[in-house]
């Protein structure tokens, strides 16, 4: 393909000396250096603005330049840009330099830009390259498929990515790696067998990184150990990895051996720090950076997470139950001390939970997809596990394939194949009042269809609670399998049941740690489920879920399909 770059007469700053290419060379406002062959790191400062910070005798700040940085990775086919650094107003031939940059070192071969999120320190020089036809865009979908990013890049020269998206650029392969924290959908980008990770902001570059609101931390620390799993299914070489953030000058916070940079270990510090922020044993200190929302500095060796107190607090407090430990698919907190509720990050905060006995334990659920999930079991009970279904939807089957049996009752079997069709286990039936013997403890099975056809709830009467999946919705019941007159048998039953036991609360099938559902909730779904019977209440449309109408009162929203719900 034909390049469009324009050379401009730099030719001094861009020679490459007969003994070889310069370590650093400035090239306009930016400088130039190797990280290895074929890979360059461009930085936006030099001798007249330097990058980072300085301050006088007295302590008073006298010049900043938040310098942001560009990687640039040349194969034998094609080139690859990541990230495009801060607009620069501060020199005049930004741009130009910018293009002659990628220009001489690309040689004439295609060039593609990714970024690692949308923040502007990194996009900020889009307008050197966006009107040239040779030059292509890789987008996040997560942060660049909105429609505030619909008009700023080229229909016909951009691509929205996902985590798994290669660049092959002949001889050199380079893979993005989610980890969403710092933006929704930050982007890594890992080059395969030389261990080189380049992540933007999305786990610091010394200065910490910086977390927005609750949302934000809690995609943050399932990416961490997300970003791990990677890295070793990657092949990646724990003691020779090197990461390179989106501001290199920042490392002056690190005590990092000299000539190294930050690595696998660092990870392993933010994971640790992500931890303790949880459990509120962190190390914290006042940030004064003067942002409304980023208070205050959490530390873990060289790790910092820039976030704000008080959410911090909240996060912490969201889940009554103790932090036990998690893994890139799942968080596991502890109910008591036999039970453990999971929570996923896939779907809604799916949920499954532990229930331990004395002689085996109990596995309710297998969430959307926690690939390690019979691993961390095994880390919370040393008794042999038997996995059950409340019911059939894929976002309680997904890890169903890592047990070599599942017991669920007969309606939903269908459902069970259709969402996981290679499952190779031994399937067995589960009914209504079957008890399951776990040695000293016993847990009941109901009946409790309308969500699915084989919904199923389990009871463990001794310490009052059940669990009921998505049979009461979460506080968002989707009426799928049953009419309304379906649904009010199984409150009925089911209240009937609480109320001779001493049930005092049902564990949902997406445990929000606030969101138990009490026999006050179970009956309010009677109470809606007689109105609408009785044409006492009317529905109000609204599509969602493959459901055409809605009912929503006593903090509960129950979807569903009609006339075929009003049987």
């Amino acid at each position: 393909m034909k390049h469009h770059f324009i050379l401009p007469a730099l030719g001094l700053a861009l020679m490459v000396a007969a003994c070889g290419q310069p370590k650093e060379v400035e090239v306009g406002p930016y400088t130039v250096s190797s990280i290895e062959e074929n890979v360059w790191h461009i930085q936006d400062y030099n001798k007249s603005n330097p990058a980072g910070e300085s301050f006088d005798a007295k302590g008073n700040k006298t010049h900043f330049n938040n310098c942001s940085d560009i990687y640039l990775l040349v194969g034998e086919k094609e080139a690859l840009v990541i990230d495009l650094s801060n607009p620069i107003d501060w020199a005049d031939n930004a741009a130009e330099s910018l293009r002659s940059i990628v220009a001489e070192r690309a040689a004439g071969k295609p060039v593609t830009i990714a970024f690692t999120h949308n923040h502007g320190d990194h996009t900020g020089m889009l307008t050197a390259f966006i009107d040239d036809p040779a030059c292509k865009f890789a987008l996040s979908a997560q942060d660049f498929g909105t429609p505030q990013f619909a008009d700023k890049f080229p229909e016909d020269r951009s691509t929205l990515i996902q985590e798994g998206y290669t660049f092959d650029l002949g001889g050199l392969q380079v893979i993005a790696i989610m980890v969403p924290g710092h933006t929704d959908g930050s982007l890594a980008y890992y080059v395969i067998g030389h261990d080189l990770l380049f992540t933007g902001d999305a786990v610091g570059s010394g200065h910490g990184v910086w977390i927005f609101n609750g949302a934000g931390f809690e995609n943050y620390v399932a990416a961490i150990p997300h970003l791990l799993q990677a890295l070793d299914f990657l092949g990646a070489d724990k003691d020779r990895l090197q990461i390179y953030g989106g501001h290199y000058w920042q490392k002056d916070w690190l005590e990092l051996p000299k000539g190294r940079e930050m690595g696998y270990d660092y990870l392993l510090e933010m994971q640790e720090l992500c931890n303790r922020i949880e459990t509120g044993t962190a190390q914290s200190e006042p940030s004064n950076l003067d942002h409304p929302v980023l208070d205050t500095y959490f530390r873990n060796g060289n790790a910092i997470v820039v976030w704000n107190a008080a959410q911090a607090e909240a996060f912490r407090k969201q889940y009554p139950e103790k932090f036990v430990c998690r893994d890139a698919g799942v968080v596991f907190h502890q109910i008591d001390e036999h039970t453990w509720v999971g929570n996923g990050n896939y779907c809604y905060n799916e949920s499954v939970y532990i229930l331990e006995g004395e002689d085996r334990a109990l596995l309710i659920d297998a969430g959307v997809y926690m690939p390690t999930l019979d691993k961390v079991v095994a880390q919370l009970t040393d008794k042999p596990v038997t996995l059950v279904l409340t019911h059939g939807h894929g976002d309680h089957v997904g890890s169903a394939r890592l047990f070599p049996e599942v017991w669920l009752h007969a309606a939903d079997t269908a459902l069970l194949r259709s969402n996981i069709p290679d499952y190779q286990g031994e399937i067995k039936l589960l009914a209504d009042g079957d008890v399951i013997d776990l040695g000293g403890r016993q847990i009941e099975v109901l009946y409790t269809p309308g969500h699915t056809s084989g919904s199923i709830t389990f009871f463990d009467k001794a310490n009052h609670y059940g669990f009921s999946g998505d049979a009461f919705g979460s506080t968002n019941l989707l009426l799928f399998a049953g009419p309304f007159s379906a649904l009010a048998n199984t409150c009925t039953r089911t209240i009937a049941y609480m109320e001779k036991n001493g049930i005092e609360k049902l564990y949902p099938g997406h445990y929000h740690g606030d969101n138990p559902e009490t026999l006050q909730r179970v009956k309010d779904e009677l109470t809606l489920a007689r109105e609408v019977l009785s044409g006492k209440r009317k529905g109000e449309p609204g599509e969602a879920n493959g459901l055409n109408r809605f009912v929503r009162d006593f903090g509960v929203t129950i979807r569903y399909n009609d006339p075929e719900a009003l049987r």
